[in-house]
């Protein structure tokens, strides 16, 4: 067992850090309230809507899934090589309006203006992964996370292959996207731009003792 009786509630417009020793288990959290991996037990309740452990993959509403915007610790486990940055960028608007691959043409402005936001160049979105840096795919996966406009936003170390100047950048970009009323989660080591960013600031062994 990696995580075990964490506990922690986080509410629409709210930014919340978690901090704590490489290997403790905030990844596990995340993939757990990100309904990658269901919980052994336990509930994850996002917007009213529970999902418990013994839940059924399957039966998941994909309306509740769109509503969860994960960026992974380590983005080149979470894009597919085959595709460009345009292609992944728009790959959830895509699955949402029932189409069986990613449309770039179609969502063209949109991808622009997320690019925008995450501060990713458009001169990169025809690229494929292995042809931009860590740190620029970062910015990608950043872009396809918010392009639902998702109520949960769930950042894994979100900045570990960012310099300084974008790593403010995307920290701006996480409280903007709290402001518009998502919830948000920051694992992260880097304890000053979580306390520059984050409503509160908790260990991971807090969120065990609640």
């Amino acid at each position: 067992m990696i995580l075990s009786s964490a506990s922690l509630t986080v509410a629409a417009g709210e930014v919340v850090g978690i901090t704590a020793p490489s290997g403790a288990g905030k990844t596990t959290m995340l993939s757990v309230a990100s309904l990658l991996h269901l919980p052994d037990s336990g509930n994850v309740v996002i917007s009213g809507t529970v999902v418990s452990a013994g839940t059924n993959k399957s039966k998941i509403p994909a309306r509740l899934r769109q509503n969860i915007g994960l960026l992974p610790q380590n983005p080149r486990n979470y894009a597919d090589p085959r595709l460009s940055l345009a292609e992944t960028i728009c790959t959830p608007l895509s699955f949402r309006d029932g189409r069986s691959r990613p449309n770039q043409k179609r969502y063209r402005d949109h991808v622009l203006q997320l690019c925008a936001e995450a501060q990713l160049p458009e001169t990169l979105l025809e690229r494929r992964p292995a042809e931009v840096s860590d740190g620029q795919l970062q910015r990608a996966l950043l872009a396809r996370a918010i392009s639902l406009d998702p109520k949960v936003l769930l950042c894994d170390e979100p900045t570990s292959a960012l310099d300084p100047k974008t790593t403010g950048a995307v920290f701006e970009v996480l409280r903007a996207r709290a402001s518009r009323g998502a919830a948000v989660i920051i694992a992260s080591h880097d304890l000053s731009s979580l306390a520059n960013t984050c409503d509160e600031v908790l260990a991971l062994d807090q969120l065990q003792r609640r």
